[in-house]
């Protein structure tokens, strides 16, 4: 509810093309904070533990499920950019953006919908592991790059790419972590 009163908020504030564009912006940076809530929370519970990262890991689905509601109504921003405004739509999205951006919705819809018990059943545990670390993964060099890229023109699109590769290197040291803790328990196995 929230999610759709801001974007109500977004578009009352600033009708027409300028309101949809900061729609878009204001999901843009909604999304990015629930996938990184989604994507961290393993690494929070295995190199911090405790009560924050433990309620972070226990609601890791509903993170994802309201990055993938939050990523809807920023598609729904784009497509009515698109109709609104084709010209400047084509100039700020390019057909290349179009087609990864595209691809990233399929990884975002598909994990949306296999975060159900019963399609998580259906899909099975190697199949859904597959595709939710692919999606997870891709989904964060999508946002790698669209921060990344406009740092040049804004710098405070620093933050949020700084905030993506920390995540990164967060989940390698917690892999790292939970390794060295299987190598000690059984000193046989190899890593």
């Amino acid at each position: 509810m929230a999610l759709g009163l801001m974007a109500l908020v977004c578009l009352q504030a600033m009708p027409g093309v300028d309101g949809v564009r900061l729609l878009i912006r204001a999901t843009a940076r909604t999304s990015l904070l629930f996938f990184l809530l989604a994507y961290s929370a393993q690494a929070a519970v295995v190199t911090w533990p405790g009560a924050w990262s433990s309620w972070q890991r226990t609601h890791r689905r509903q993170w994802g499920w309201l990055f993938v509601a939050s990523h809807a109504i920023h598609a729904a921003g784009i497509v009515a950019l698109a109709l609104m405004a084709p010209d400047l739509f084509n100039t700020l999205a390019p057909q290349g953006n179009r087609i990864t951006g595209g691809l990233a919705y399929v990884f975002i819809w598909a994990m949306g919908l296999t975060s159900f018990d019963r399609s998580a059943r259906w899909l099975g545990p190697v199949w859904w592991a597959r595709l939710h670390t692919w999606g997870l993964h891709y989904t964060w060099l999508s946002f790698l790059v669209a921060n990344g890229k406009r740092i040049v023109a804004q710098p405070l699109y620093a933050l949020p790419t700084f905030l993506l590769l920390a995540a990164l290197c967060w989940r390698l040291w917690a892999n790292r972590q939970r390794a060295r803790q299987v190598l000690r328990q059984n000193p046989g196995v190899p890593a």
